[in-house]
């Protein structure tokens, strides 16, 4: 072979050596199948039995026994009103007394007020403790109040002018007052260094229920004896309505109605039982409930 066909060979083996294409297919099949499944079961039970069980083995000569209970309902009642501000001013009084002080104020409408006192004391004697003829006493002393505002009974009944709320109560209450620009109940410097039993209520709104409950027994013998007290207190507020307006300028804008209850200078230095209720608000419950009961030598 001659040598310039032995070079010619050479190149174009080179050339095809670095001419030759490069070149792959990949098929890739993927099946991915995933299930998860998580479950959770939590239960909680909490049960709490208490029992409580008092064995006495006296057997009480005398019983003392108060009970104070108080109902009342205001249901079904109306209050319009026009220019009809209210004061309630209670200025230097129910000062130094002694004994049992009631007081129930009120200038609006359709309140409730109202104070139960029930006192049961034993005061037998005789016997000598620690012997046969030692005697004991067992005081119980149980003061309720429960108080409405409107039937918890919901009946449907279509829009009108004095309820101004569709559904609502038909034995609900309703006050509709405008050009009200006040209404306001102050206590200044009352109330002050009594001693017993001081109940005071004062309301310049309407459809409130306010109210002081006292049950007291006690029962002084020499073995002492058992004491029970129960005090129970049930409010209901339900169905009622309440639209008040200050446009006293007759401008169609209303603007906000002022409203105070302040308690100044009072309701200090006292000795015993004191209950106060205050409001200047509608279809309020407010409510003192106080037993006591003590057997005890005397």
């Amino acid at each position: 072979m001659h040598r310039w066909m032995q070079s010619w060979v050479w190149a174009t083996g080179v050339l095809l050596a670095f001419a030759a294409p490069a070149s792959a297919t990949v098929d890739v099949f993927a099946t991915i199948d995933k299930n998860k499944d998580i479950f959770v079961d939590e239960n909680i039970t909490i049960t709490k039995d208490i029992n409580v069980t008092a064995t006495v083995n006296s057997v009480p000569t005398s019983v003392a026994e108060a009970s104070a209970i108080i109902n009342q309902d205001n249901i079904n009642n109306r209050a319009c009103e026009n220019c009809a501000e209210k004061l309630d001013t209670l200025e230097n009084s129910i000062t130094s007394n002694s004994g049992i002080v009631v007081t129930n104020q009120s200038a609006g409408n359709n309140n409730n007020q109202g104070s139960s006192i029930a006192v049961a004391v034993d005061l037998g004697g005789g016997g000598t403790p620690g012997t046969t003829s030692t005697l004991y006493s067992f005081a119980n002393a149980q003061a309720s109040v429960e108080q409405q505002n409107g039937e918890p009974i919901r009946v449907l009944e279509p829009l009108s002018l004095l309820d101004g709320i569709d559904g609502c109560c038909e034995l609900g209450n309703n006050v509709f007052a405008v050009n009200l620009v006040f209404r306001n109940a102050l206590i200044t410097g009352s109330i002050n260094e009594n001693s017993g039993v001081v109940h005071f209520n004062q309301a310049t709104g309407s459809n409130n229920n306010q109210a002081n409950s006292l049950a007291l027994a006690v029962g002084l013998r020499p073995g002492g004896g058992v004491a029970v007290a129960e005090a129970d207190l049930g409010q209901f507020n339900t169905c009622n309505t309440v639209l008040e307006s200050n446009d006293a300028f007759g401008t169609g804008v209303s603007v906000g109605i002022n409203k105070n209850a302040t308690i100044t200078g009072s309701v200090n230095l006292n000795t015993g039982v004191i209950g106060v209720n205050q409001t200047v608000g509608n279809m309020a419950n407010q409510a003192n409930v106080v037993a006591i009961a003590a057997a005890t030598a005397p």
